[in-house]
């Protein structure tokens, strides 16, 4: 058999297998979910009188205040008898698994840690007495166990508990393992039938440069361009068919092995993703037929009379030169898609520089005008009064599972200071005269665009209770607000969803007249500030939030009692978006290592393309060697060949893939249009810097061998 022929058969295993493989394993954890829940309710054992209820936990890893979605404990006031342990709960004490952190891949604290619950009604402390080994995080099963006794002095809402089922249990252990999988599931079928593609098309290209002798006496007694056209079909079938059973053949004993090695952990034993095994049977006559079609005009070019040439094969590089290209555009498409999207979600720098939340009751105003007094380091410090209010007409938002109707807000911040956003209607000082005077608004360009809102509009709300309020907007500002309003706990208050439409700046007077609570219910819960430049500079973001957030705890201990029922916590904006876009470089680095894995597979192209140019050359390698050129510099030339061919896919794939990264992001935005996201095109340039070095790497890796094998013949 030929090399190309080797290559292309294990290009295309490779991708099925993948696939098959990854899939498959999914497939496995899946399988698992009733022997993992009935597992749980051995280790972790939930009395059937026991009462349940719902906290955040204020975990702070390395002194940080979490970014990112809350910690939730499901507290359970129950005797616990684990299948090793028998835990005998003091008062002030609680029992937790390792599940409670592992939903947010954190590490577990040590016994005797203070652990900080917030509640509805107040925040309390209790302190860890043991650790039950167990890693699985399921939403609503408790991960922290108290005393009857301690559960007594926590005023909270406590509901009865209602017994689950294996049955009940095992679906939410179904999709947690495969999620990263999944989120990424569409892309890897995607860049398998390309990549098998890819050296399908070059393997063709190179036999049909090989055999174009062959074919010119063929044509020349007789052959049709159909039968030529068959000849290249049969072969891409042959390829693509022994490719695709040696894939799937490999990638269950793969599995097989994998899930023997870890019997524990997958103690139903393997199952087989079928589905994804017949999505390959169906691609693969789609890739192979695709694959002849392109590689069938250079075919049908052979004349009959080049029967009488003794010329040697062509150099043939165009083959490699489209696999290598379509594989790094691949990695290209995905970071700009990514990176573009993204790009909306940082927080602006506009926004103020930290927001301080005082949760879960919130303390008088008299208190956060002493605090305004004076802290170190700040230069602005204000209340900020968020309140959520369902726009008109009333429009339901799709919910999971039961529980009250939510529907499209906006979210009201009242506030006597605006910070310096940009206007791109209106101007700042009308607006600014305009919301202190009445009943008026600004709003974000996020917002107006995704509700079709202009200035001089009016924004209709629906504040419940029967009251209904109409605010005018005097102005439009540029701001990307979306994750430093849910890192600051600013949203999701009073049994309001977490999404909402937007910020609307408005004057407290503005916010009071929304507010349907009496006015008894409301407290103050959140202060937003500005650093001095100085101090800010000289400690960074991360310290400076810290000495910040405890003089105000400090301030607010000294002068009432009510602090104790609260959990102070600053959000730094600029912390907040180092984390969106850690976050955000997690998600899209998990998804381009889809197709950067492809690409190392297309390298394995160059072997096929080396051995051909090889062929190609030997006359004038025999000169060569002749006139005195070591084996070291014929290989150079051949290793040459490979990096140019490599730069060439690099240069093309990066003008492809970010044409099609940024039409997927077009794509991407015109189906979110309710969130009203603008239009961005971002070049991650060193992000793919690192990706075109890497796919040199592989360039390399692949062609330095194979031409220093070809030199020793």
């Amino acid at each position: 058999m030929k090399v190309r022929h080797i290559c292309a058969i294990l290009g295309v295993a490779i991708a099925v297998g993948t696939v098959v493989f990854m899939q498959g394993l999914v497939a496995t954890n899946d399988h698992q979910a009733m022997a993992v829940a009935e597992r749980l309710l051995r280790e972790v054992p939930v009395a059937n009188e026991a009462k349940v209820a719902q906290f955040v936990i204020d975990y702070r890893p390395n002194g940080r205040v979490m970014q990112g979605p809350p910690l939730v404990a499901c507290v359970a006031a129950s005797e616990l008898r684990s299948r090793n342990d028998e835990f005998r709960i003091k008062d002030g004490e609680c029992v937790v698994t390792r599940a409670m952190f592992a939903q947010r891949r954190l590490p577990v604290p040590s016994v005797g840690t203070e652990l900080t619950l917030i509640g509805r009604k107040k925040t309390h402390y209790l302190k860890i007495a043991a650790v039950i080994d167990w890693e699985k995080p399921l939403r609503g099963y408790p991960n922290c166990f108290v005393s009857a006794e301690t559960a007594a002095a926590i005023d909270e809402e406590w509901r009865d508990w209602e017994p689950k089922t294996v049955e009940e249990l095992a679906p939410g252990f179904t999709s947690d393992a495969g999620r990263n999988f999944d989120r990424a599931k569409a892309l890897l079928l995607w860049a398998a039938a390309l990549t098998a593609l890819c050296l399908l098309v070059n393997s063709l290209f190179l036999s049909i440069e090989a055999k174009r002798k062959e074919i010119a006496i063929l044509r020349m007694v007789g052959m049709t361009r159909g039968g030529v056209a068959r000849r290249v079909m049969g072969e891409a079938i042959g390829l693509t068919i022994a490719g695709l059973v040696l894939g799937v053949l490999a990638s269950l004993v793969l599995l097989e092995g994998c899930v023997a090695c870890n019997a524990t952990t997958y103690p139903m034993g393997m199952a087989i993703s079928w589905r994804h095994i017949a999505i390959c049977l169906c691609l693969a006559p789609v890739v192979a037929v695709t694959a002849a079609g392109v590689a069938l005009r250079t075919a049908l070019k052979v004349k009959p009379l080049e029967a009488a040439s003794n010329r040697m094969p062509r150099k043939k590089h165009l083959g490699m030169l489209i696999a290598f290209a379509c594989g790094f555009g691949a990695f290209v498409a995905v970071e700009v898609w990514g990176s573009s999207l993204m790009s909306a979600f940082v927080p602006s720098k506009e926004w103020p520089d930290a927001i301080v939340s005082i949760l879960p009751g919130g303390v008088s105003a008299f208190d956060i005008e002493k605090v305004q007094s004076g802290v170190k380091g700040v230069r602005k410090i204000h209340e900020l009064a968020p309140l959520q209010v369902n726009l008109e007409p009333l429009e339901e938002l799709p919910q999971r599972g039961s529980g009250m109707k939510q529907y499209r807000n906006a979210l009201l911040l009242g506030s006597d200071w605006l910070p310096e956003f940009r206007f791109v209607a209106g101007t700042r000082e009308e607006a600014e005269k305009a919301i202190r005077e009445g009943d008026n608004c600004i709003i974000t360009e996020m917002m107006a665009r995704a509700r079709k809102l202009k200035l001089g509009d009016d924004l209709k709300l629906d504040c419940g209770r029967g009251l209904k309020m109409a605010l005018k907007i005097v102005g439009l500002v540029d701001l990307n607000w979306h994750m430093v309003t849910s890192r600051g706990l600013v949203r999701g208050l009073n049994r309001m969803p977490v999404n909402t439409d937007g910020p609307v700046f408005v004057s407290f007077d503005t916010v009071e007249a929304c507010d349907a609570r009496p006015a008894m219910m409301v407290k103050m819960t959140h202060l937003w500030l500005d650093y001095e430049p100085e101090f800010l500079k000289e400690y960074g973001a991360f310290e400076a939030g810290r000495i910040v957030e405890r003089e105000i705890v400090e301030a607010l201990g000294m002068m009432t009692e009510e602090i104790e029922e609260n959990a102070v916590r600053l959000h730094s904006r600029d912390e907040v978006a180092d984390g969106t876009l850690a976050h955000g470089v997690e998600i899209i680095g998990s998804m381009a290592k889809v197709p950067f894995i492809f690409i190392l597979v297309i390298a394995l192209g160059f072997v096929a393309m080396l051995v051909a140019s090889a062929d190609s050359r030997k006359r004038e390698f025999r000169v060569l060697r002749a006139v005195g050129a070591t084996k070291g510099q014929l290989a150079q030339v051949l290793i040459g060949e490979a990096l140019k061919v490599a730069g060439w896919g690099i240069l093309i794939g990066l003008f492809g893939g970010a044409l099609v990264g940024w039409l997927c992001t077009a794509g991407t935005r015109a189906a979110m249009a309710n969130w009203g996201i603008p239009p961005s095109f971002a070049v991650p340039l060193v992000t793919i810097a690192k990706g075109a070095v890497g796919a040199i790497v592989f360039a390399l890796i692949v062609a330095v061998p194979t031409s220093m094998a070809i030199v020793r013949k």
